[in-house]
């Protein structure tokens, strides 16, 4: 017997590039509406949207626009909380889907409700960071997260480690979450860059603790004096506050790069620095390997999954591992990059991912065809 086909709302109506804490997760977003609006087994999706986003997404979609919530705080908030689920009862789709995981706690959803939660970084905050940002902005996001496994008929996630780390918190808590599937991120192999490769480094930098943008600028200032590398070091991503760089003339900084920016700086670079100490996935080593240039990363778990073999790890404890790294990747000939681009390819393959989401959705929707949303 044939699935019923699936009718589906999309929600990227409080997404925009300008005001992400995330670029993943919003390229993430727009990667998998681009690839819904391709699957016979979707027979509706309807996308709800702000206009920001009006150029990346595909013509032929069926998109209602709702500015509201690009628009600051209390638009989002009441978005979360009321208006996406008013907004996609009005579609009359089976399903809503929300691509960034976060569901209302003050209300349960009148449509069969979907997620994709990317992490499950506010219980890694509260261990490891308990003071950093806002007790309101963390209380809310830990909320809005419980709403999403309480009320979700299914969880889908981007990495195994994610998916385990929610049925731990779950059980933990006695909760029994909904079916949780792993779908992954799928990439496509970019053209080929139009800027030859330089003696050049990109080093990725955040405000967030957990992005160890401190650990980074130490010991990448100590590589250099050692190693006596006179290339260009390029750091995209804004800056912990009170940290102040080195004087290195061959040092600069980049706020934020627009995505073909970003891409032609990294088709120039020889490799890419990535610290983190934690992770739902990590794309920016991927997307290294893919424009030709080496990834060196923390070797946390959601890297290991994600690279396998490709790219050069190193221990966020110990320098002589990170300083291995750097000039192993700095060695690495140009066709072992292509090797692993390769190996990528077909391990974060897109039609992999659909498939995964597609037989995850069908599945939540044959058990639950008769039964009412969940409490």
């Amino acid at each position: 017997m044939n699935a019923r086909p699936l009718t589906l709302t999309c929600s990227l109506a409080d997404q925009l590039f300008v005001q992400t804490k995330s670029v993943g997760i919003f390229n993430l977003s727009l990667g998998l509406v681009e690839q819904l609006a391709r699957r016979p087994e979707i027979s509706r999706l309807t996308v709800l949207a702000n206009r920001t986003l009006a150029g990346r997404l595909p013509g032929s979609l069926d998109v209602r626009w709702h500015d509201a919530p690009a628009r600051g705080r209390l638009g989002r908030i009441w978005w979360d909380q009321w208006g996406v689920y008013s907004a996609a009862t009005a579609t009359a789709n089976d399903w809503l889907f929300l691509p960034k995981g976060f569901a209302s706690f003050a209300r349960a959803c009148p449509r069969r409700l979907a997620a994709c939660v990317a992490d499950t970084i506010h219980d890694f905050y509260q261990t490891r960071y308990p003071q950093s940002g806002g007790a309101l902005e963390r209380g809310y996001f830990v909320r809005s997260f419980w709403g999403t496994v309480r009320h979700a008929r299914v969880i889908f996630t981007i990495s195994d480690f994610t998916s385990g780390e929610i049925a731990r918190l779950a059980r933990a808590r006695g909760v029994v979450p909904p079916p949780i599937h792993t779908i992954g991120i799928g990439f496509t192999r970019p053209a080929p860059a139009a800027v030859p490769q330089e003696n050049r480094l990109c080093v990725l930098a955040s405000p967030f603790p957990h992005k160890r943008t401190d650990l980074a600028v130490d010991w990448l200032a100590r590589w250099q004096r050692e190693s006596g590398f006179a290339g260009t070091v390029d750091w995209v991503g804004g800056l912990p506050t009170r940290l102040v760089m080195p004087n290195f003339s061959n040092w600069q900084r980049h706020e934020r790069l627009p995505e073909e920016a970003y891409r032609r700086l990294l088709a120039r670079a020889k490799a890419l620095v990535f610290f983190s100490e934690y992770e739902g996935f990590g794309m920016p080593p991927v997307e290294a390997v893919l424009a030709g240039a080496c990834p060196v990363f923390s070797d946390i778990p959601a890297t290991r999954e994600v690279m396998g073999d490709a790219g050069f790890a190193f221990a966020n404890s110990d320098y002589e591992s990170f300083r291995a790294a750097m000039n192993s990747a700095l060695a690495v000939p140009r066709e072992q990059i292509g090797t692993w681009a390769g190996q990528l390819l077909i391990q974060h393959d897109w039609k992999l991912v659909l498939d995964r989401f597609v037989a995850g959705l069908q599945a939540a929707q044959a058990e639950t065809q008769l039964t009412p949303a969940r409490p």
